[in-house]
């Protein structure tokens, strides 16, 4: 399965260097905050479920693009998501089994915490949000966790309340240089250039 990650250029220098790369939980900008924490936990718990549990010194998932935009399995462009002054696109080919993908607009119902209706029209989406305000605090847990088994549901859907599949995230344990295909580098005021390929 080939897949981009975004990563500042010097995880690329430790790909090269030592033949590997995992996310290290305390560089992690997005896990600063609580309410990111709260929901990488319950990602990491359904990657483990599909995928297994990673090694011993590996405990949070490094993510990656599948589809980046407009329901196009394609690498994502810079000027979406300029994160780093220094920065690399690295494509690579990973098993599929190694990989959970899930829609990214519906990982957003995950990291605010709230409870992903399937409802298809405005009438649908008050009567679920009425009938899941109903539910004891005690409930609304389960429920809502279930509910966010929707993102997993990458199939392409088109509509105002149908639409899904657009932009599609993975995460995975592990990324080793042997996977890797090409990579790109952008550095603040220089042109995008290839500097890797296999």
């Amino acid at each position: 399965m080939i897949m981009w990650t975004i990563q500042p250029y010097n995880v690329y220098q430790q790909l090269v260097k030592e033949g590997y790369f995992y996310c290290d939980p305390n560089q992690s900008e997005n896990l600063q905050y609580s309410d990111f924490r709260l929901a990488y936990r319950w990602m990491i718990k359904q990657l483990k479920a599909k995928a297994g549990q990673p090694c011993n010194q590996v405990t949070t998932p490094l993510w990656a693009w599948y589809r980046s935009h407009d329901y196009r399995h394609q690498r994502p462009d810079f000027r979406w998501c300029k994160t780093y002054p220094d920065e690399v696109c690295i494509e690579f080919d990973i098993p599929e089994e190694k990989v959970l993908l899930s829609d990214f607009e519906g990982w957003h119902f995950v990291l605010n915490n709230w409870y992903y209706s399937s409802a298809t029209s405005d009438e649908e989406w008050e009567r679920d949000e009425k009938w899941f305000a109903s539910l004891s605090k005690q409930k609304q847990q389960p429920v809502k966790e279930k509910s966010w088994q929707r993102i997993f549901d990458i199939t392409p859907r088109y509509g105002e309340w149908t639409r899904n599949g657009d932009a599609v995230q993975g995460c995975f344990w592990l990324l080793q240089m042997n996977q890797v295909r090409k990579v790109w580098r952008l550095k603040k005021g220089e042109r995008v250039h290839e500097i890797y390929s296999v």
